[in-house]
């Protein structure tokens, strides 16, 4: 509950910032003689800038200067060290606009008004370059004793009206739309077969705590998509978007992250495999460890927001916090091989599934680390956004999708117990020896099979037929296990392990239904 009040706390927070976008408006009155105001990544000869500015003419002459991102142009310029005269220095003549109607190609006028008079200013600049790059836009005049004073509206955009691809995406979101979309796709038919599969467990009472919190992530996950698309289908016809559908989007994202972490560390755990609690000190140490992560990773965002300077090209992992989830990241993925060592001592029959399960999870765990230090310092700032984007919503999918195919119930015991039901451990919860069988809830019996009762296709403990035909490869077990000709319910103690007392007959390949 924490976890989910901090995050609104953040949401909240946000609301109330400005909304700025590839259509930007503002206002400036400072006494500095130079400030930023605007950055974008342009392509060359595609990319334009747009401007339609105002301000008293007792300010002029005011101007704006465009930089690029070469380490000689504006990481010099914004170092802080150097005056106003040195700045605009810094800039060619092509990289200038003079605010007045004396200016070529200023499109500038003079209005005069009864008391006062003011210069209205509206063109645009095409940038050409070697490759795309960020532009920075400024405005100073050097000369003013009275600082500066502007109301502006500018416009960036890298394609023709109408492209819904291109125009009003940055250079270095390129594809993030697109990318999106597909990733929906793929996210909606995997929460559809997860659904699925969810009512099919659950009707034989087999719907584990750790299955339901993998819907849980799956379905934050795919909302997360669906918000941050409603922003990019704005955005790309109005350059604006819907901000806090983005920042909706983005938090439910963490949710899910935060939900498939702790899903992992329970299944690493042997939580719902190999037993049916955790020890009192197990819990309290993972208690602690998720609200350190959820803490942190909502500070990540506070700090984005609010800390970061809009004048440098930074990621949002470029802070404190940002390093602080690297740490985390590796004391959990620490946890989890230290879990599974224990799991697997104590269950060897298991060390087929966990040596998957650790193999990939590993990856999926260090692949958090990795990207941020890549982002950081490999990637380039001009592609650094739609690739850290792409590879994250890839490895999250990708850690739901093999979680889906390690507990798919056609692998029967060999993974999942499926041999358990729920009710049983609800028994075991309740029950004064913490037993049901020979299931104790700290460990479940060494089973490897589910053994149902099947009698014309149907499970004679009452089970219902798969609900959908496509089902039948999902829940068929391929092993050979004896099954008794007659059930023997009530006097076997250790149901629903039935050890018959008369014959057996072998099944090569049996449908639980």
């Amino acid at each position: 509950h924490e976890m989910f009040r901090l995050l609104a706390f953040y949401l909240v927070l946000n609301v109330f910032r400005n909304v700025t976008g590839k259509y930007q408006e503002g206002y400036i009155d400072t006494y500095q003689n130079w400030v930023f105001l605007s950055r974008f990544c342009f392509l060359s000869e595609k990319g334009k800038f747009e401007f339609s500015v105002e301000y008293p003419i007792e300010y002029a002459v005011e101007s704006l200067v465009l930089y690029y991102d070469t380490p000689a142009q504006w990481p010099r310029v914004y170092s802080g060290d150097q005056n106003c005269s040195q700045r605009v220095g810094i800039a060619a003549k092509n990289q200038m606009i003079n605010l007045t109607n004396l200016a070529f190609g200023s499109g500038c006028t003079l209005l005069r008004k009864e008391d006062a008079a003011e210069f209205k200013c509206s063109n645009f600049r095409v940038f050409r370059s070697a490759r795309e790059r960020w532009w920075f836009v400024a405005l100073s005049n050097c000369n003013s004793a009275k600082g500066l004073k502007l109301k502006y509206r500018f416009l960036m955009t890298n394609g023709p009206p109408g492209d819904i691809w291109r125009e009003h995406f940055s250079a270095d979101e390129f594809w993030i739309f697109e990318i999106l979309i597909g990733f929906s796709i793929l996210d909606l038919g995997l929460l559809c077969l997860s659904i699925a599969i969810s009512i099919e467990l659950k009707s034989r009472q087999l719907f584990h705590s750790t299955y339901k919190l993998f819907v849980t992530s799956l379905s934050f996950d795919f909302i997360s998509i669906i918000l941050r698309l409603a922003h990019y289908i704005r955005y790309s016809s109005d350059g604006v978007g819907y901000l806090y559908s983005k920042t909706a989007g983005e938090l439910s994202q963490v949710i899910s992250i935060l939900i498939f972490t702790l899903l992992v560390i329970l299944m690493g755990k042997g939580f719902s495999i190999t037993r049916g609690r955790l020890r009192q000190a197990s819990a309290v140490k993972l208690t602690v460890f998720m609200a350190l992560y959820s803490v942190t990773y909502v500070s990540l965002f506070i700090y984005k927001e609010y800390a970061f300077d809009p004048g440098r090209v930074l990621y949002i992992y470029e802070s404190p916090a940002g390093y602080g989830l690297i740490i985390l990241r590796m004391v959990g993925w620490f946890t989890l091989m230290y879990s599974v060592y224990f799991t697997v001592k104590h269950y060897p029959e298991k060390i087929r599934f966990y040596a998957r399960f650790s193999l990939f999870y590993s990856f999926w765990f260090l692949s958090g680390p990795v990207i941020i230090l890549l982002a950081n310092h490999v990637i380039d700032d001009w592609v650094r956004e739609k690739v850290v984007s792409g590879v994250e919503q890839m490895v999250q999918f990708f850690g739901h999708a093999f979680f889906l195919f390690l507990t798919r119930p056609s692998a029967a015991n060999k993974n999942f117990p499926y041999h358990v039901r729920t009710s049983q451990v609800a028994v075991m919860e309740t029950c004064l020896t913490r037993a049901s069988g020979n299931n104790v809830l700290e460990a479940f019996g060494h089973h490897n099979y589910e053994p149902s009762l099947v009698t014309n296709g149907f499970a004679l403990s009452g089970d219902q037929p798969p609900l959908h035909p496509n089902t039948y490869n999902i829940f068929t077990v391929s092993k050979n296990f004896g099954i008794p000709l007659k059930p023997a319910l009530k006097d076997d103690l250790s149901f629903p392990h039935h050890k018959p007392r008369n014959g057996f007959q072998d099944i090569e390949e049996e449908e639980i239904k």
